[in-house]
């Protein structure tokens, strides 16, 4: 199935130190193995979510908010997979 223009999805931050590097870089590297461009929107503000950096200087909180959108020709492959990261509290070792 093919779609025409972005998908987006809402997610809560779980991690209990909002989007820190860990899951910033672990949403990066997943986004970096889809075609799709992926933006992340908090509030105003959007960021390349294939760059951790980016992701950061979002400055989002525990329980924030954010818009993940993406668009391209796996699209739809990619949105469950980023969503989920985004939902899910990365563990330290």
């Amino acid at each position: 199935m093919t779609t025409s223009g972005p998908i987006r999805r809402s997610v809560i931050i779980a991690d209990p130190m909002g989007l820190h590097p860990r899951p910033a870089t672990a949403f990066a590297q997943l986004a970096c193995g889809f075609d799709a461009s992926v933006t992340v929107w908090y509030g105003e503000k959007p960021a390349n979510g294939k760059t951790a950096w980016e992701l950061m200087m979002l400055v989002a909180v525990p329980g924030a908010e954010l818009i993940v959108e993406v668009e391209g020709p796996d699209a739809e492959a990619a949105i469950d997979p980023l969503v989920k990261c985004l939902a899910t509290t990365i563990q330290d070792d």
